[in-house]
């Protein structure tokens, strides 16, 4: 059995749909862990009667039968080998997508995230590493097999035209979707409010939509604001916007690139979070793509709208397959041994198309 582990924010959660279903397709068995403030928009979008259960670190059911554990991120979870959840020969398969590599600038902050990536892939045998570029072949010092793989993003499942029906727009009208993540947790956006309280002052100037979150939001909109269900998947109502103004983020970067719409991040709030909006700055090769005032929310928005084709020109040159390159390499690694692993390593790397590892077509 394969064992999914993920935790409550939205960019996780569509790459574990994401993968789960690849995996069902290569008819694996596979079944999610998750914390239950997610379980509905998990059975809103898990295909093929995928079994979906409650997640308790503290006791992990059916750790015994799990022989491959994947994790997005739920840092614990590397511990439950050495704590008796899952068999010793379980193999941990942990997805990730931040820069580890810890440099002489950084700043406290970003040094102990960064040590964090590098603890927690350590503990894992096989470290799935997104890259938006190509990456150079290195010495990781890594304990662990590190394979990097292309952007995991879903697929569209709705055209345009029926996710305007839904917020009761015209087929021609066009929206500024307004993305804030799925606010839960210790990790909700910290500037959430003050940037709502901009949205509104701009409400009479532009057509907004906010995305609809895991758990409802209590701010008070203007009236003249769509406050969008929540679409069992996101990327069709990203796919439908003309703009996306969001906190920073790796899903909602993902989805704008894999649709080429145009994307604007608020602030960082965090070491995490400054990543992104990092990540952003290097495809478009400036700052296009930030707000760091709300005095310039509305030149970003017009540069944006009126730049849109160099946002598209710099989008495409992202390889989104991910999931597939991911669900091959699990497949690969469920059928090998732990034991014999390291002495597979290679077998594993030809399995990503980045030619500086594996793929050398």
């Amino acid at each position: 059995m394969i064992s999914f582990v993920v935790g409550r924010n939205m960019g996780h959660l569509g790459r574990c749909i994401s993968i789960s279903e690849k995996l069902h397709q290569l008819n694996l068995p596979i079944q999610v862990f998750a914390f239950k403030e997610s379980h509905g928009y998990l059975l809103d979008n898990l295909q093929n009667h995928i079994p979906l259960n409650p997640y308790k670190s503290r006791k992990f059911e059916d750790g015994k039968q799990t022989e491959l554990l994947i994790h997005d991120w739920r840092s614990e979870v590397t511990a439950f080998r050495i704590e008796g959840k899952v068999d010793l020969n379980t193999k941990i398969v942990t997805i990730y997508h931040s820069d580890f590599s810890l440099d002489r600038n950084d700043s406290t902050e970003m040094r102990e995230y960064k040590q964090k990536i590098q603890k927690t892939a350590n503990h894992s045998n096989i470290f799935l590493h997104m890259n938006l570029f190509p990456p150079e072949r290195s010495d990781t010092n890594l304990n662990c097999i590190y394979i990097p793989v292309p952007l995991i993003t879903r697929d569209i499942s709705m055209p345009p035209e029926e996710v305007k029906n839904k917020l009761k727009l015209q087929a021609d009208e066009s929206f500024i979707l307004v993305q804030m993540g799925g606010g839960l947790g210790p990790s909700r956006y910290q500037q959430i409010v003050k940037w709502y309280e901009q949205i509104n002052a701009l409400a009479g100037r532009y057509r907004f939509v906010v995305a609809g979150q895991l758990q409802e939001e209590d701010f008070q909109f203007d009236k003249r604001i769509i406050k969008a269900p929540l679409f069992p998947n996101g990327k069709n109502l990203v796919n439908a916007a003309s703009l996306v103004i969001s906190k920073p983020g790796m899903g909602i970067l993902g989805d704008c690139i894999s649709t080429g719409t145009p994307l604007l991040f608020l602030p960082a709030d965090d070491a995490e979070r400054e990543q992104k909006i990092g990540m952003l700055r290097k495809i478009l090769n400036s700052d296009m793509g930030t707000i760091k005032e709300p005095e310039e929310i509305v030149t970003k928005i017009e540069q944006a709208l009126a730049k849109k084709n160099v946002f598209q020109e710099n989008f495409s040159k992202i390889p989104t397959n991910g999931a597939e390159v991911a669900s091959k390499i699990i497949e690969t690694a469920y059928r090998i041994p732990l034991s014999e692993l390291p002495k597979r390593r290679e077998e594993l790397l030809s399995l990503t198309p980045f030619s500086s590892y594996g793929n050398k077509s």
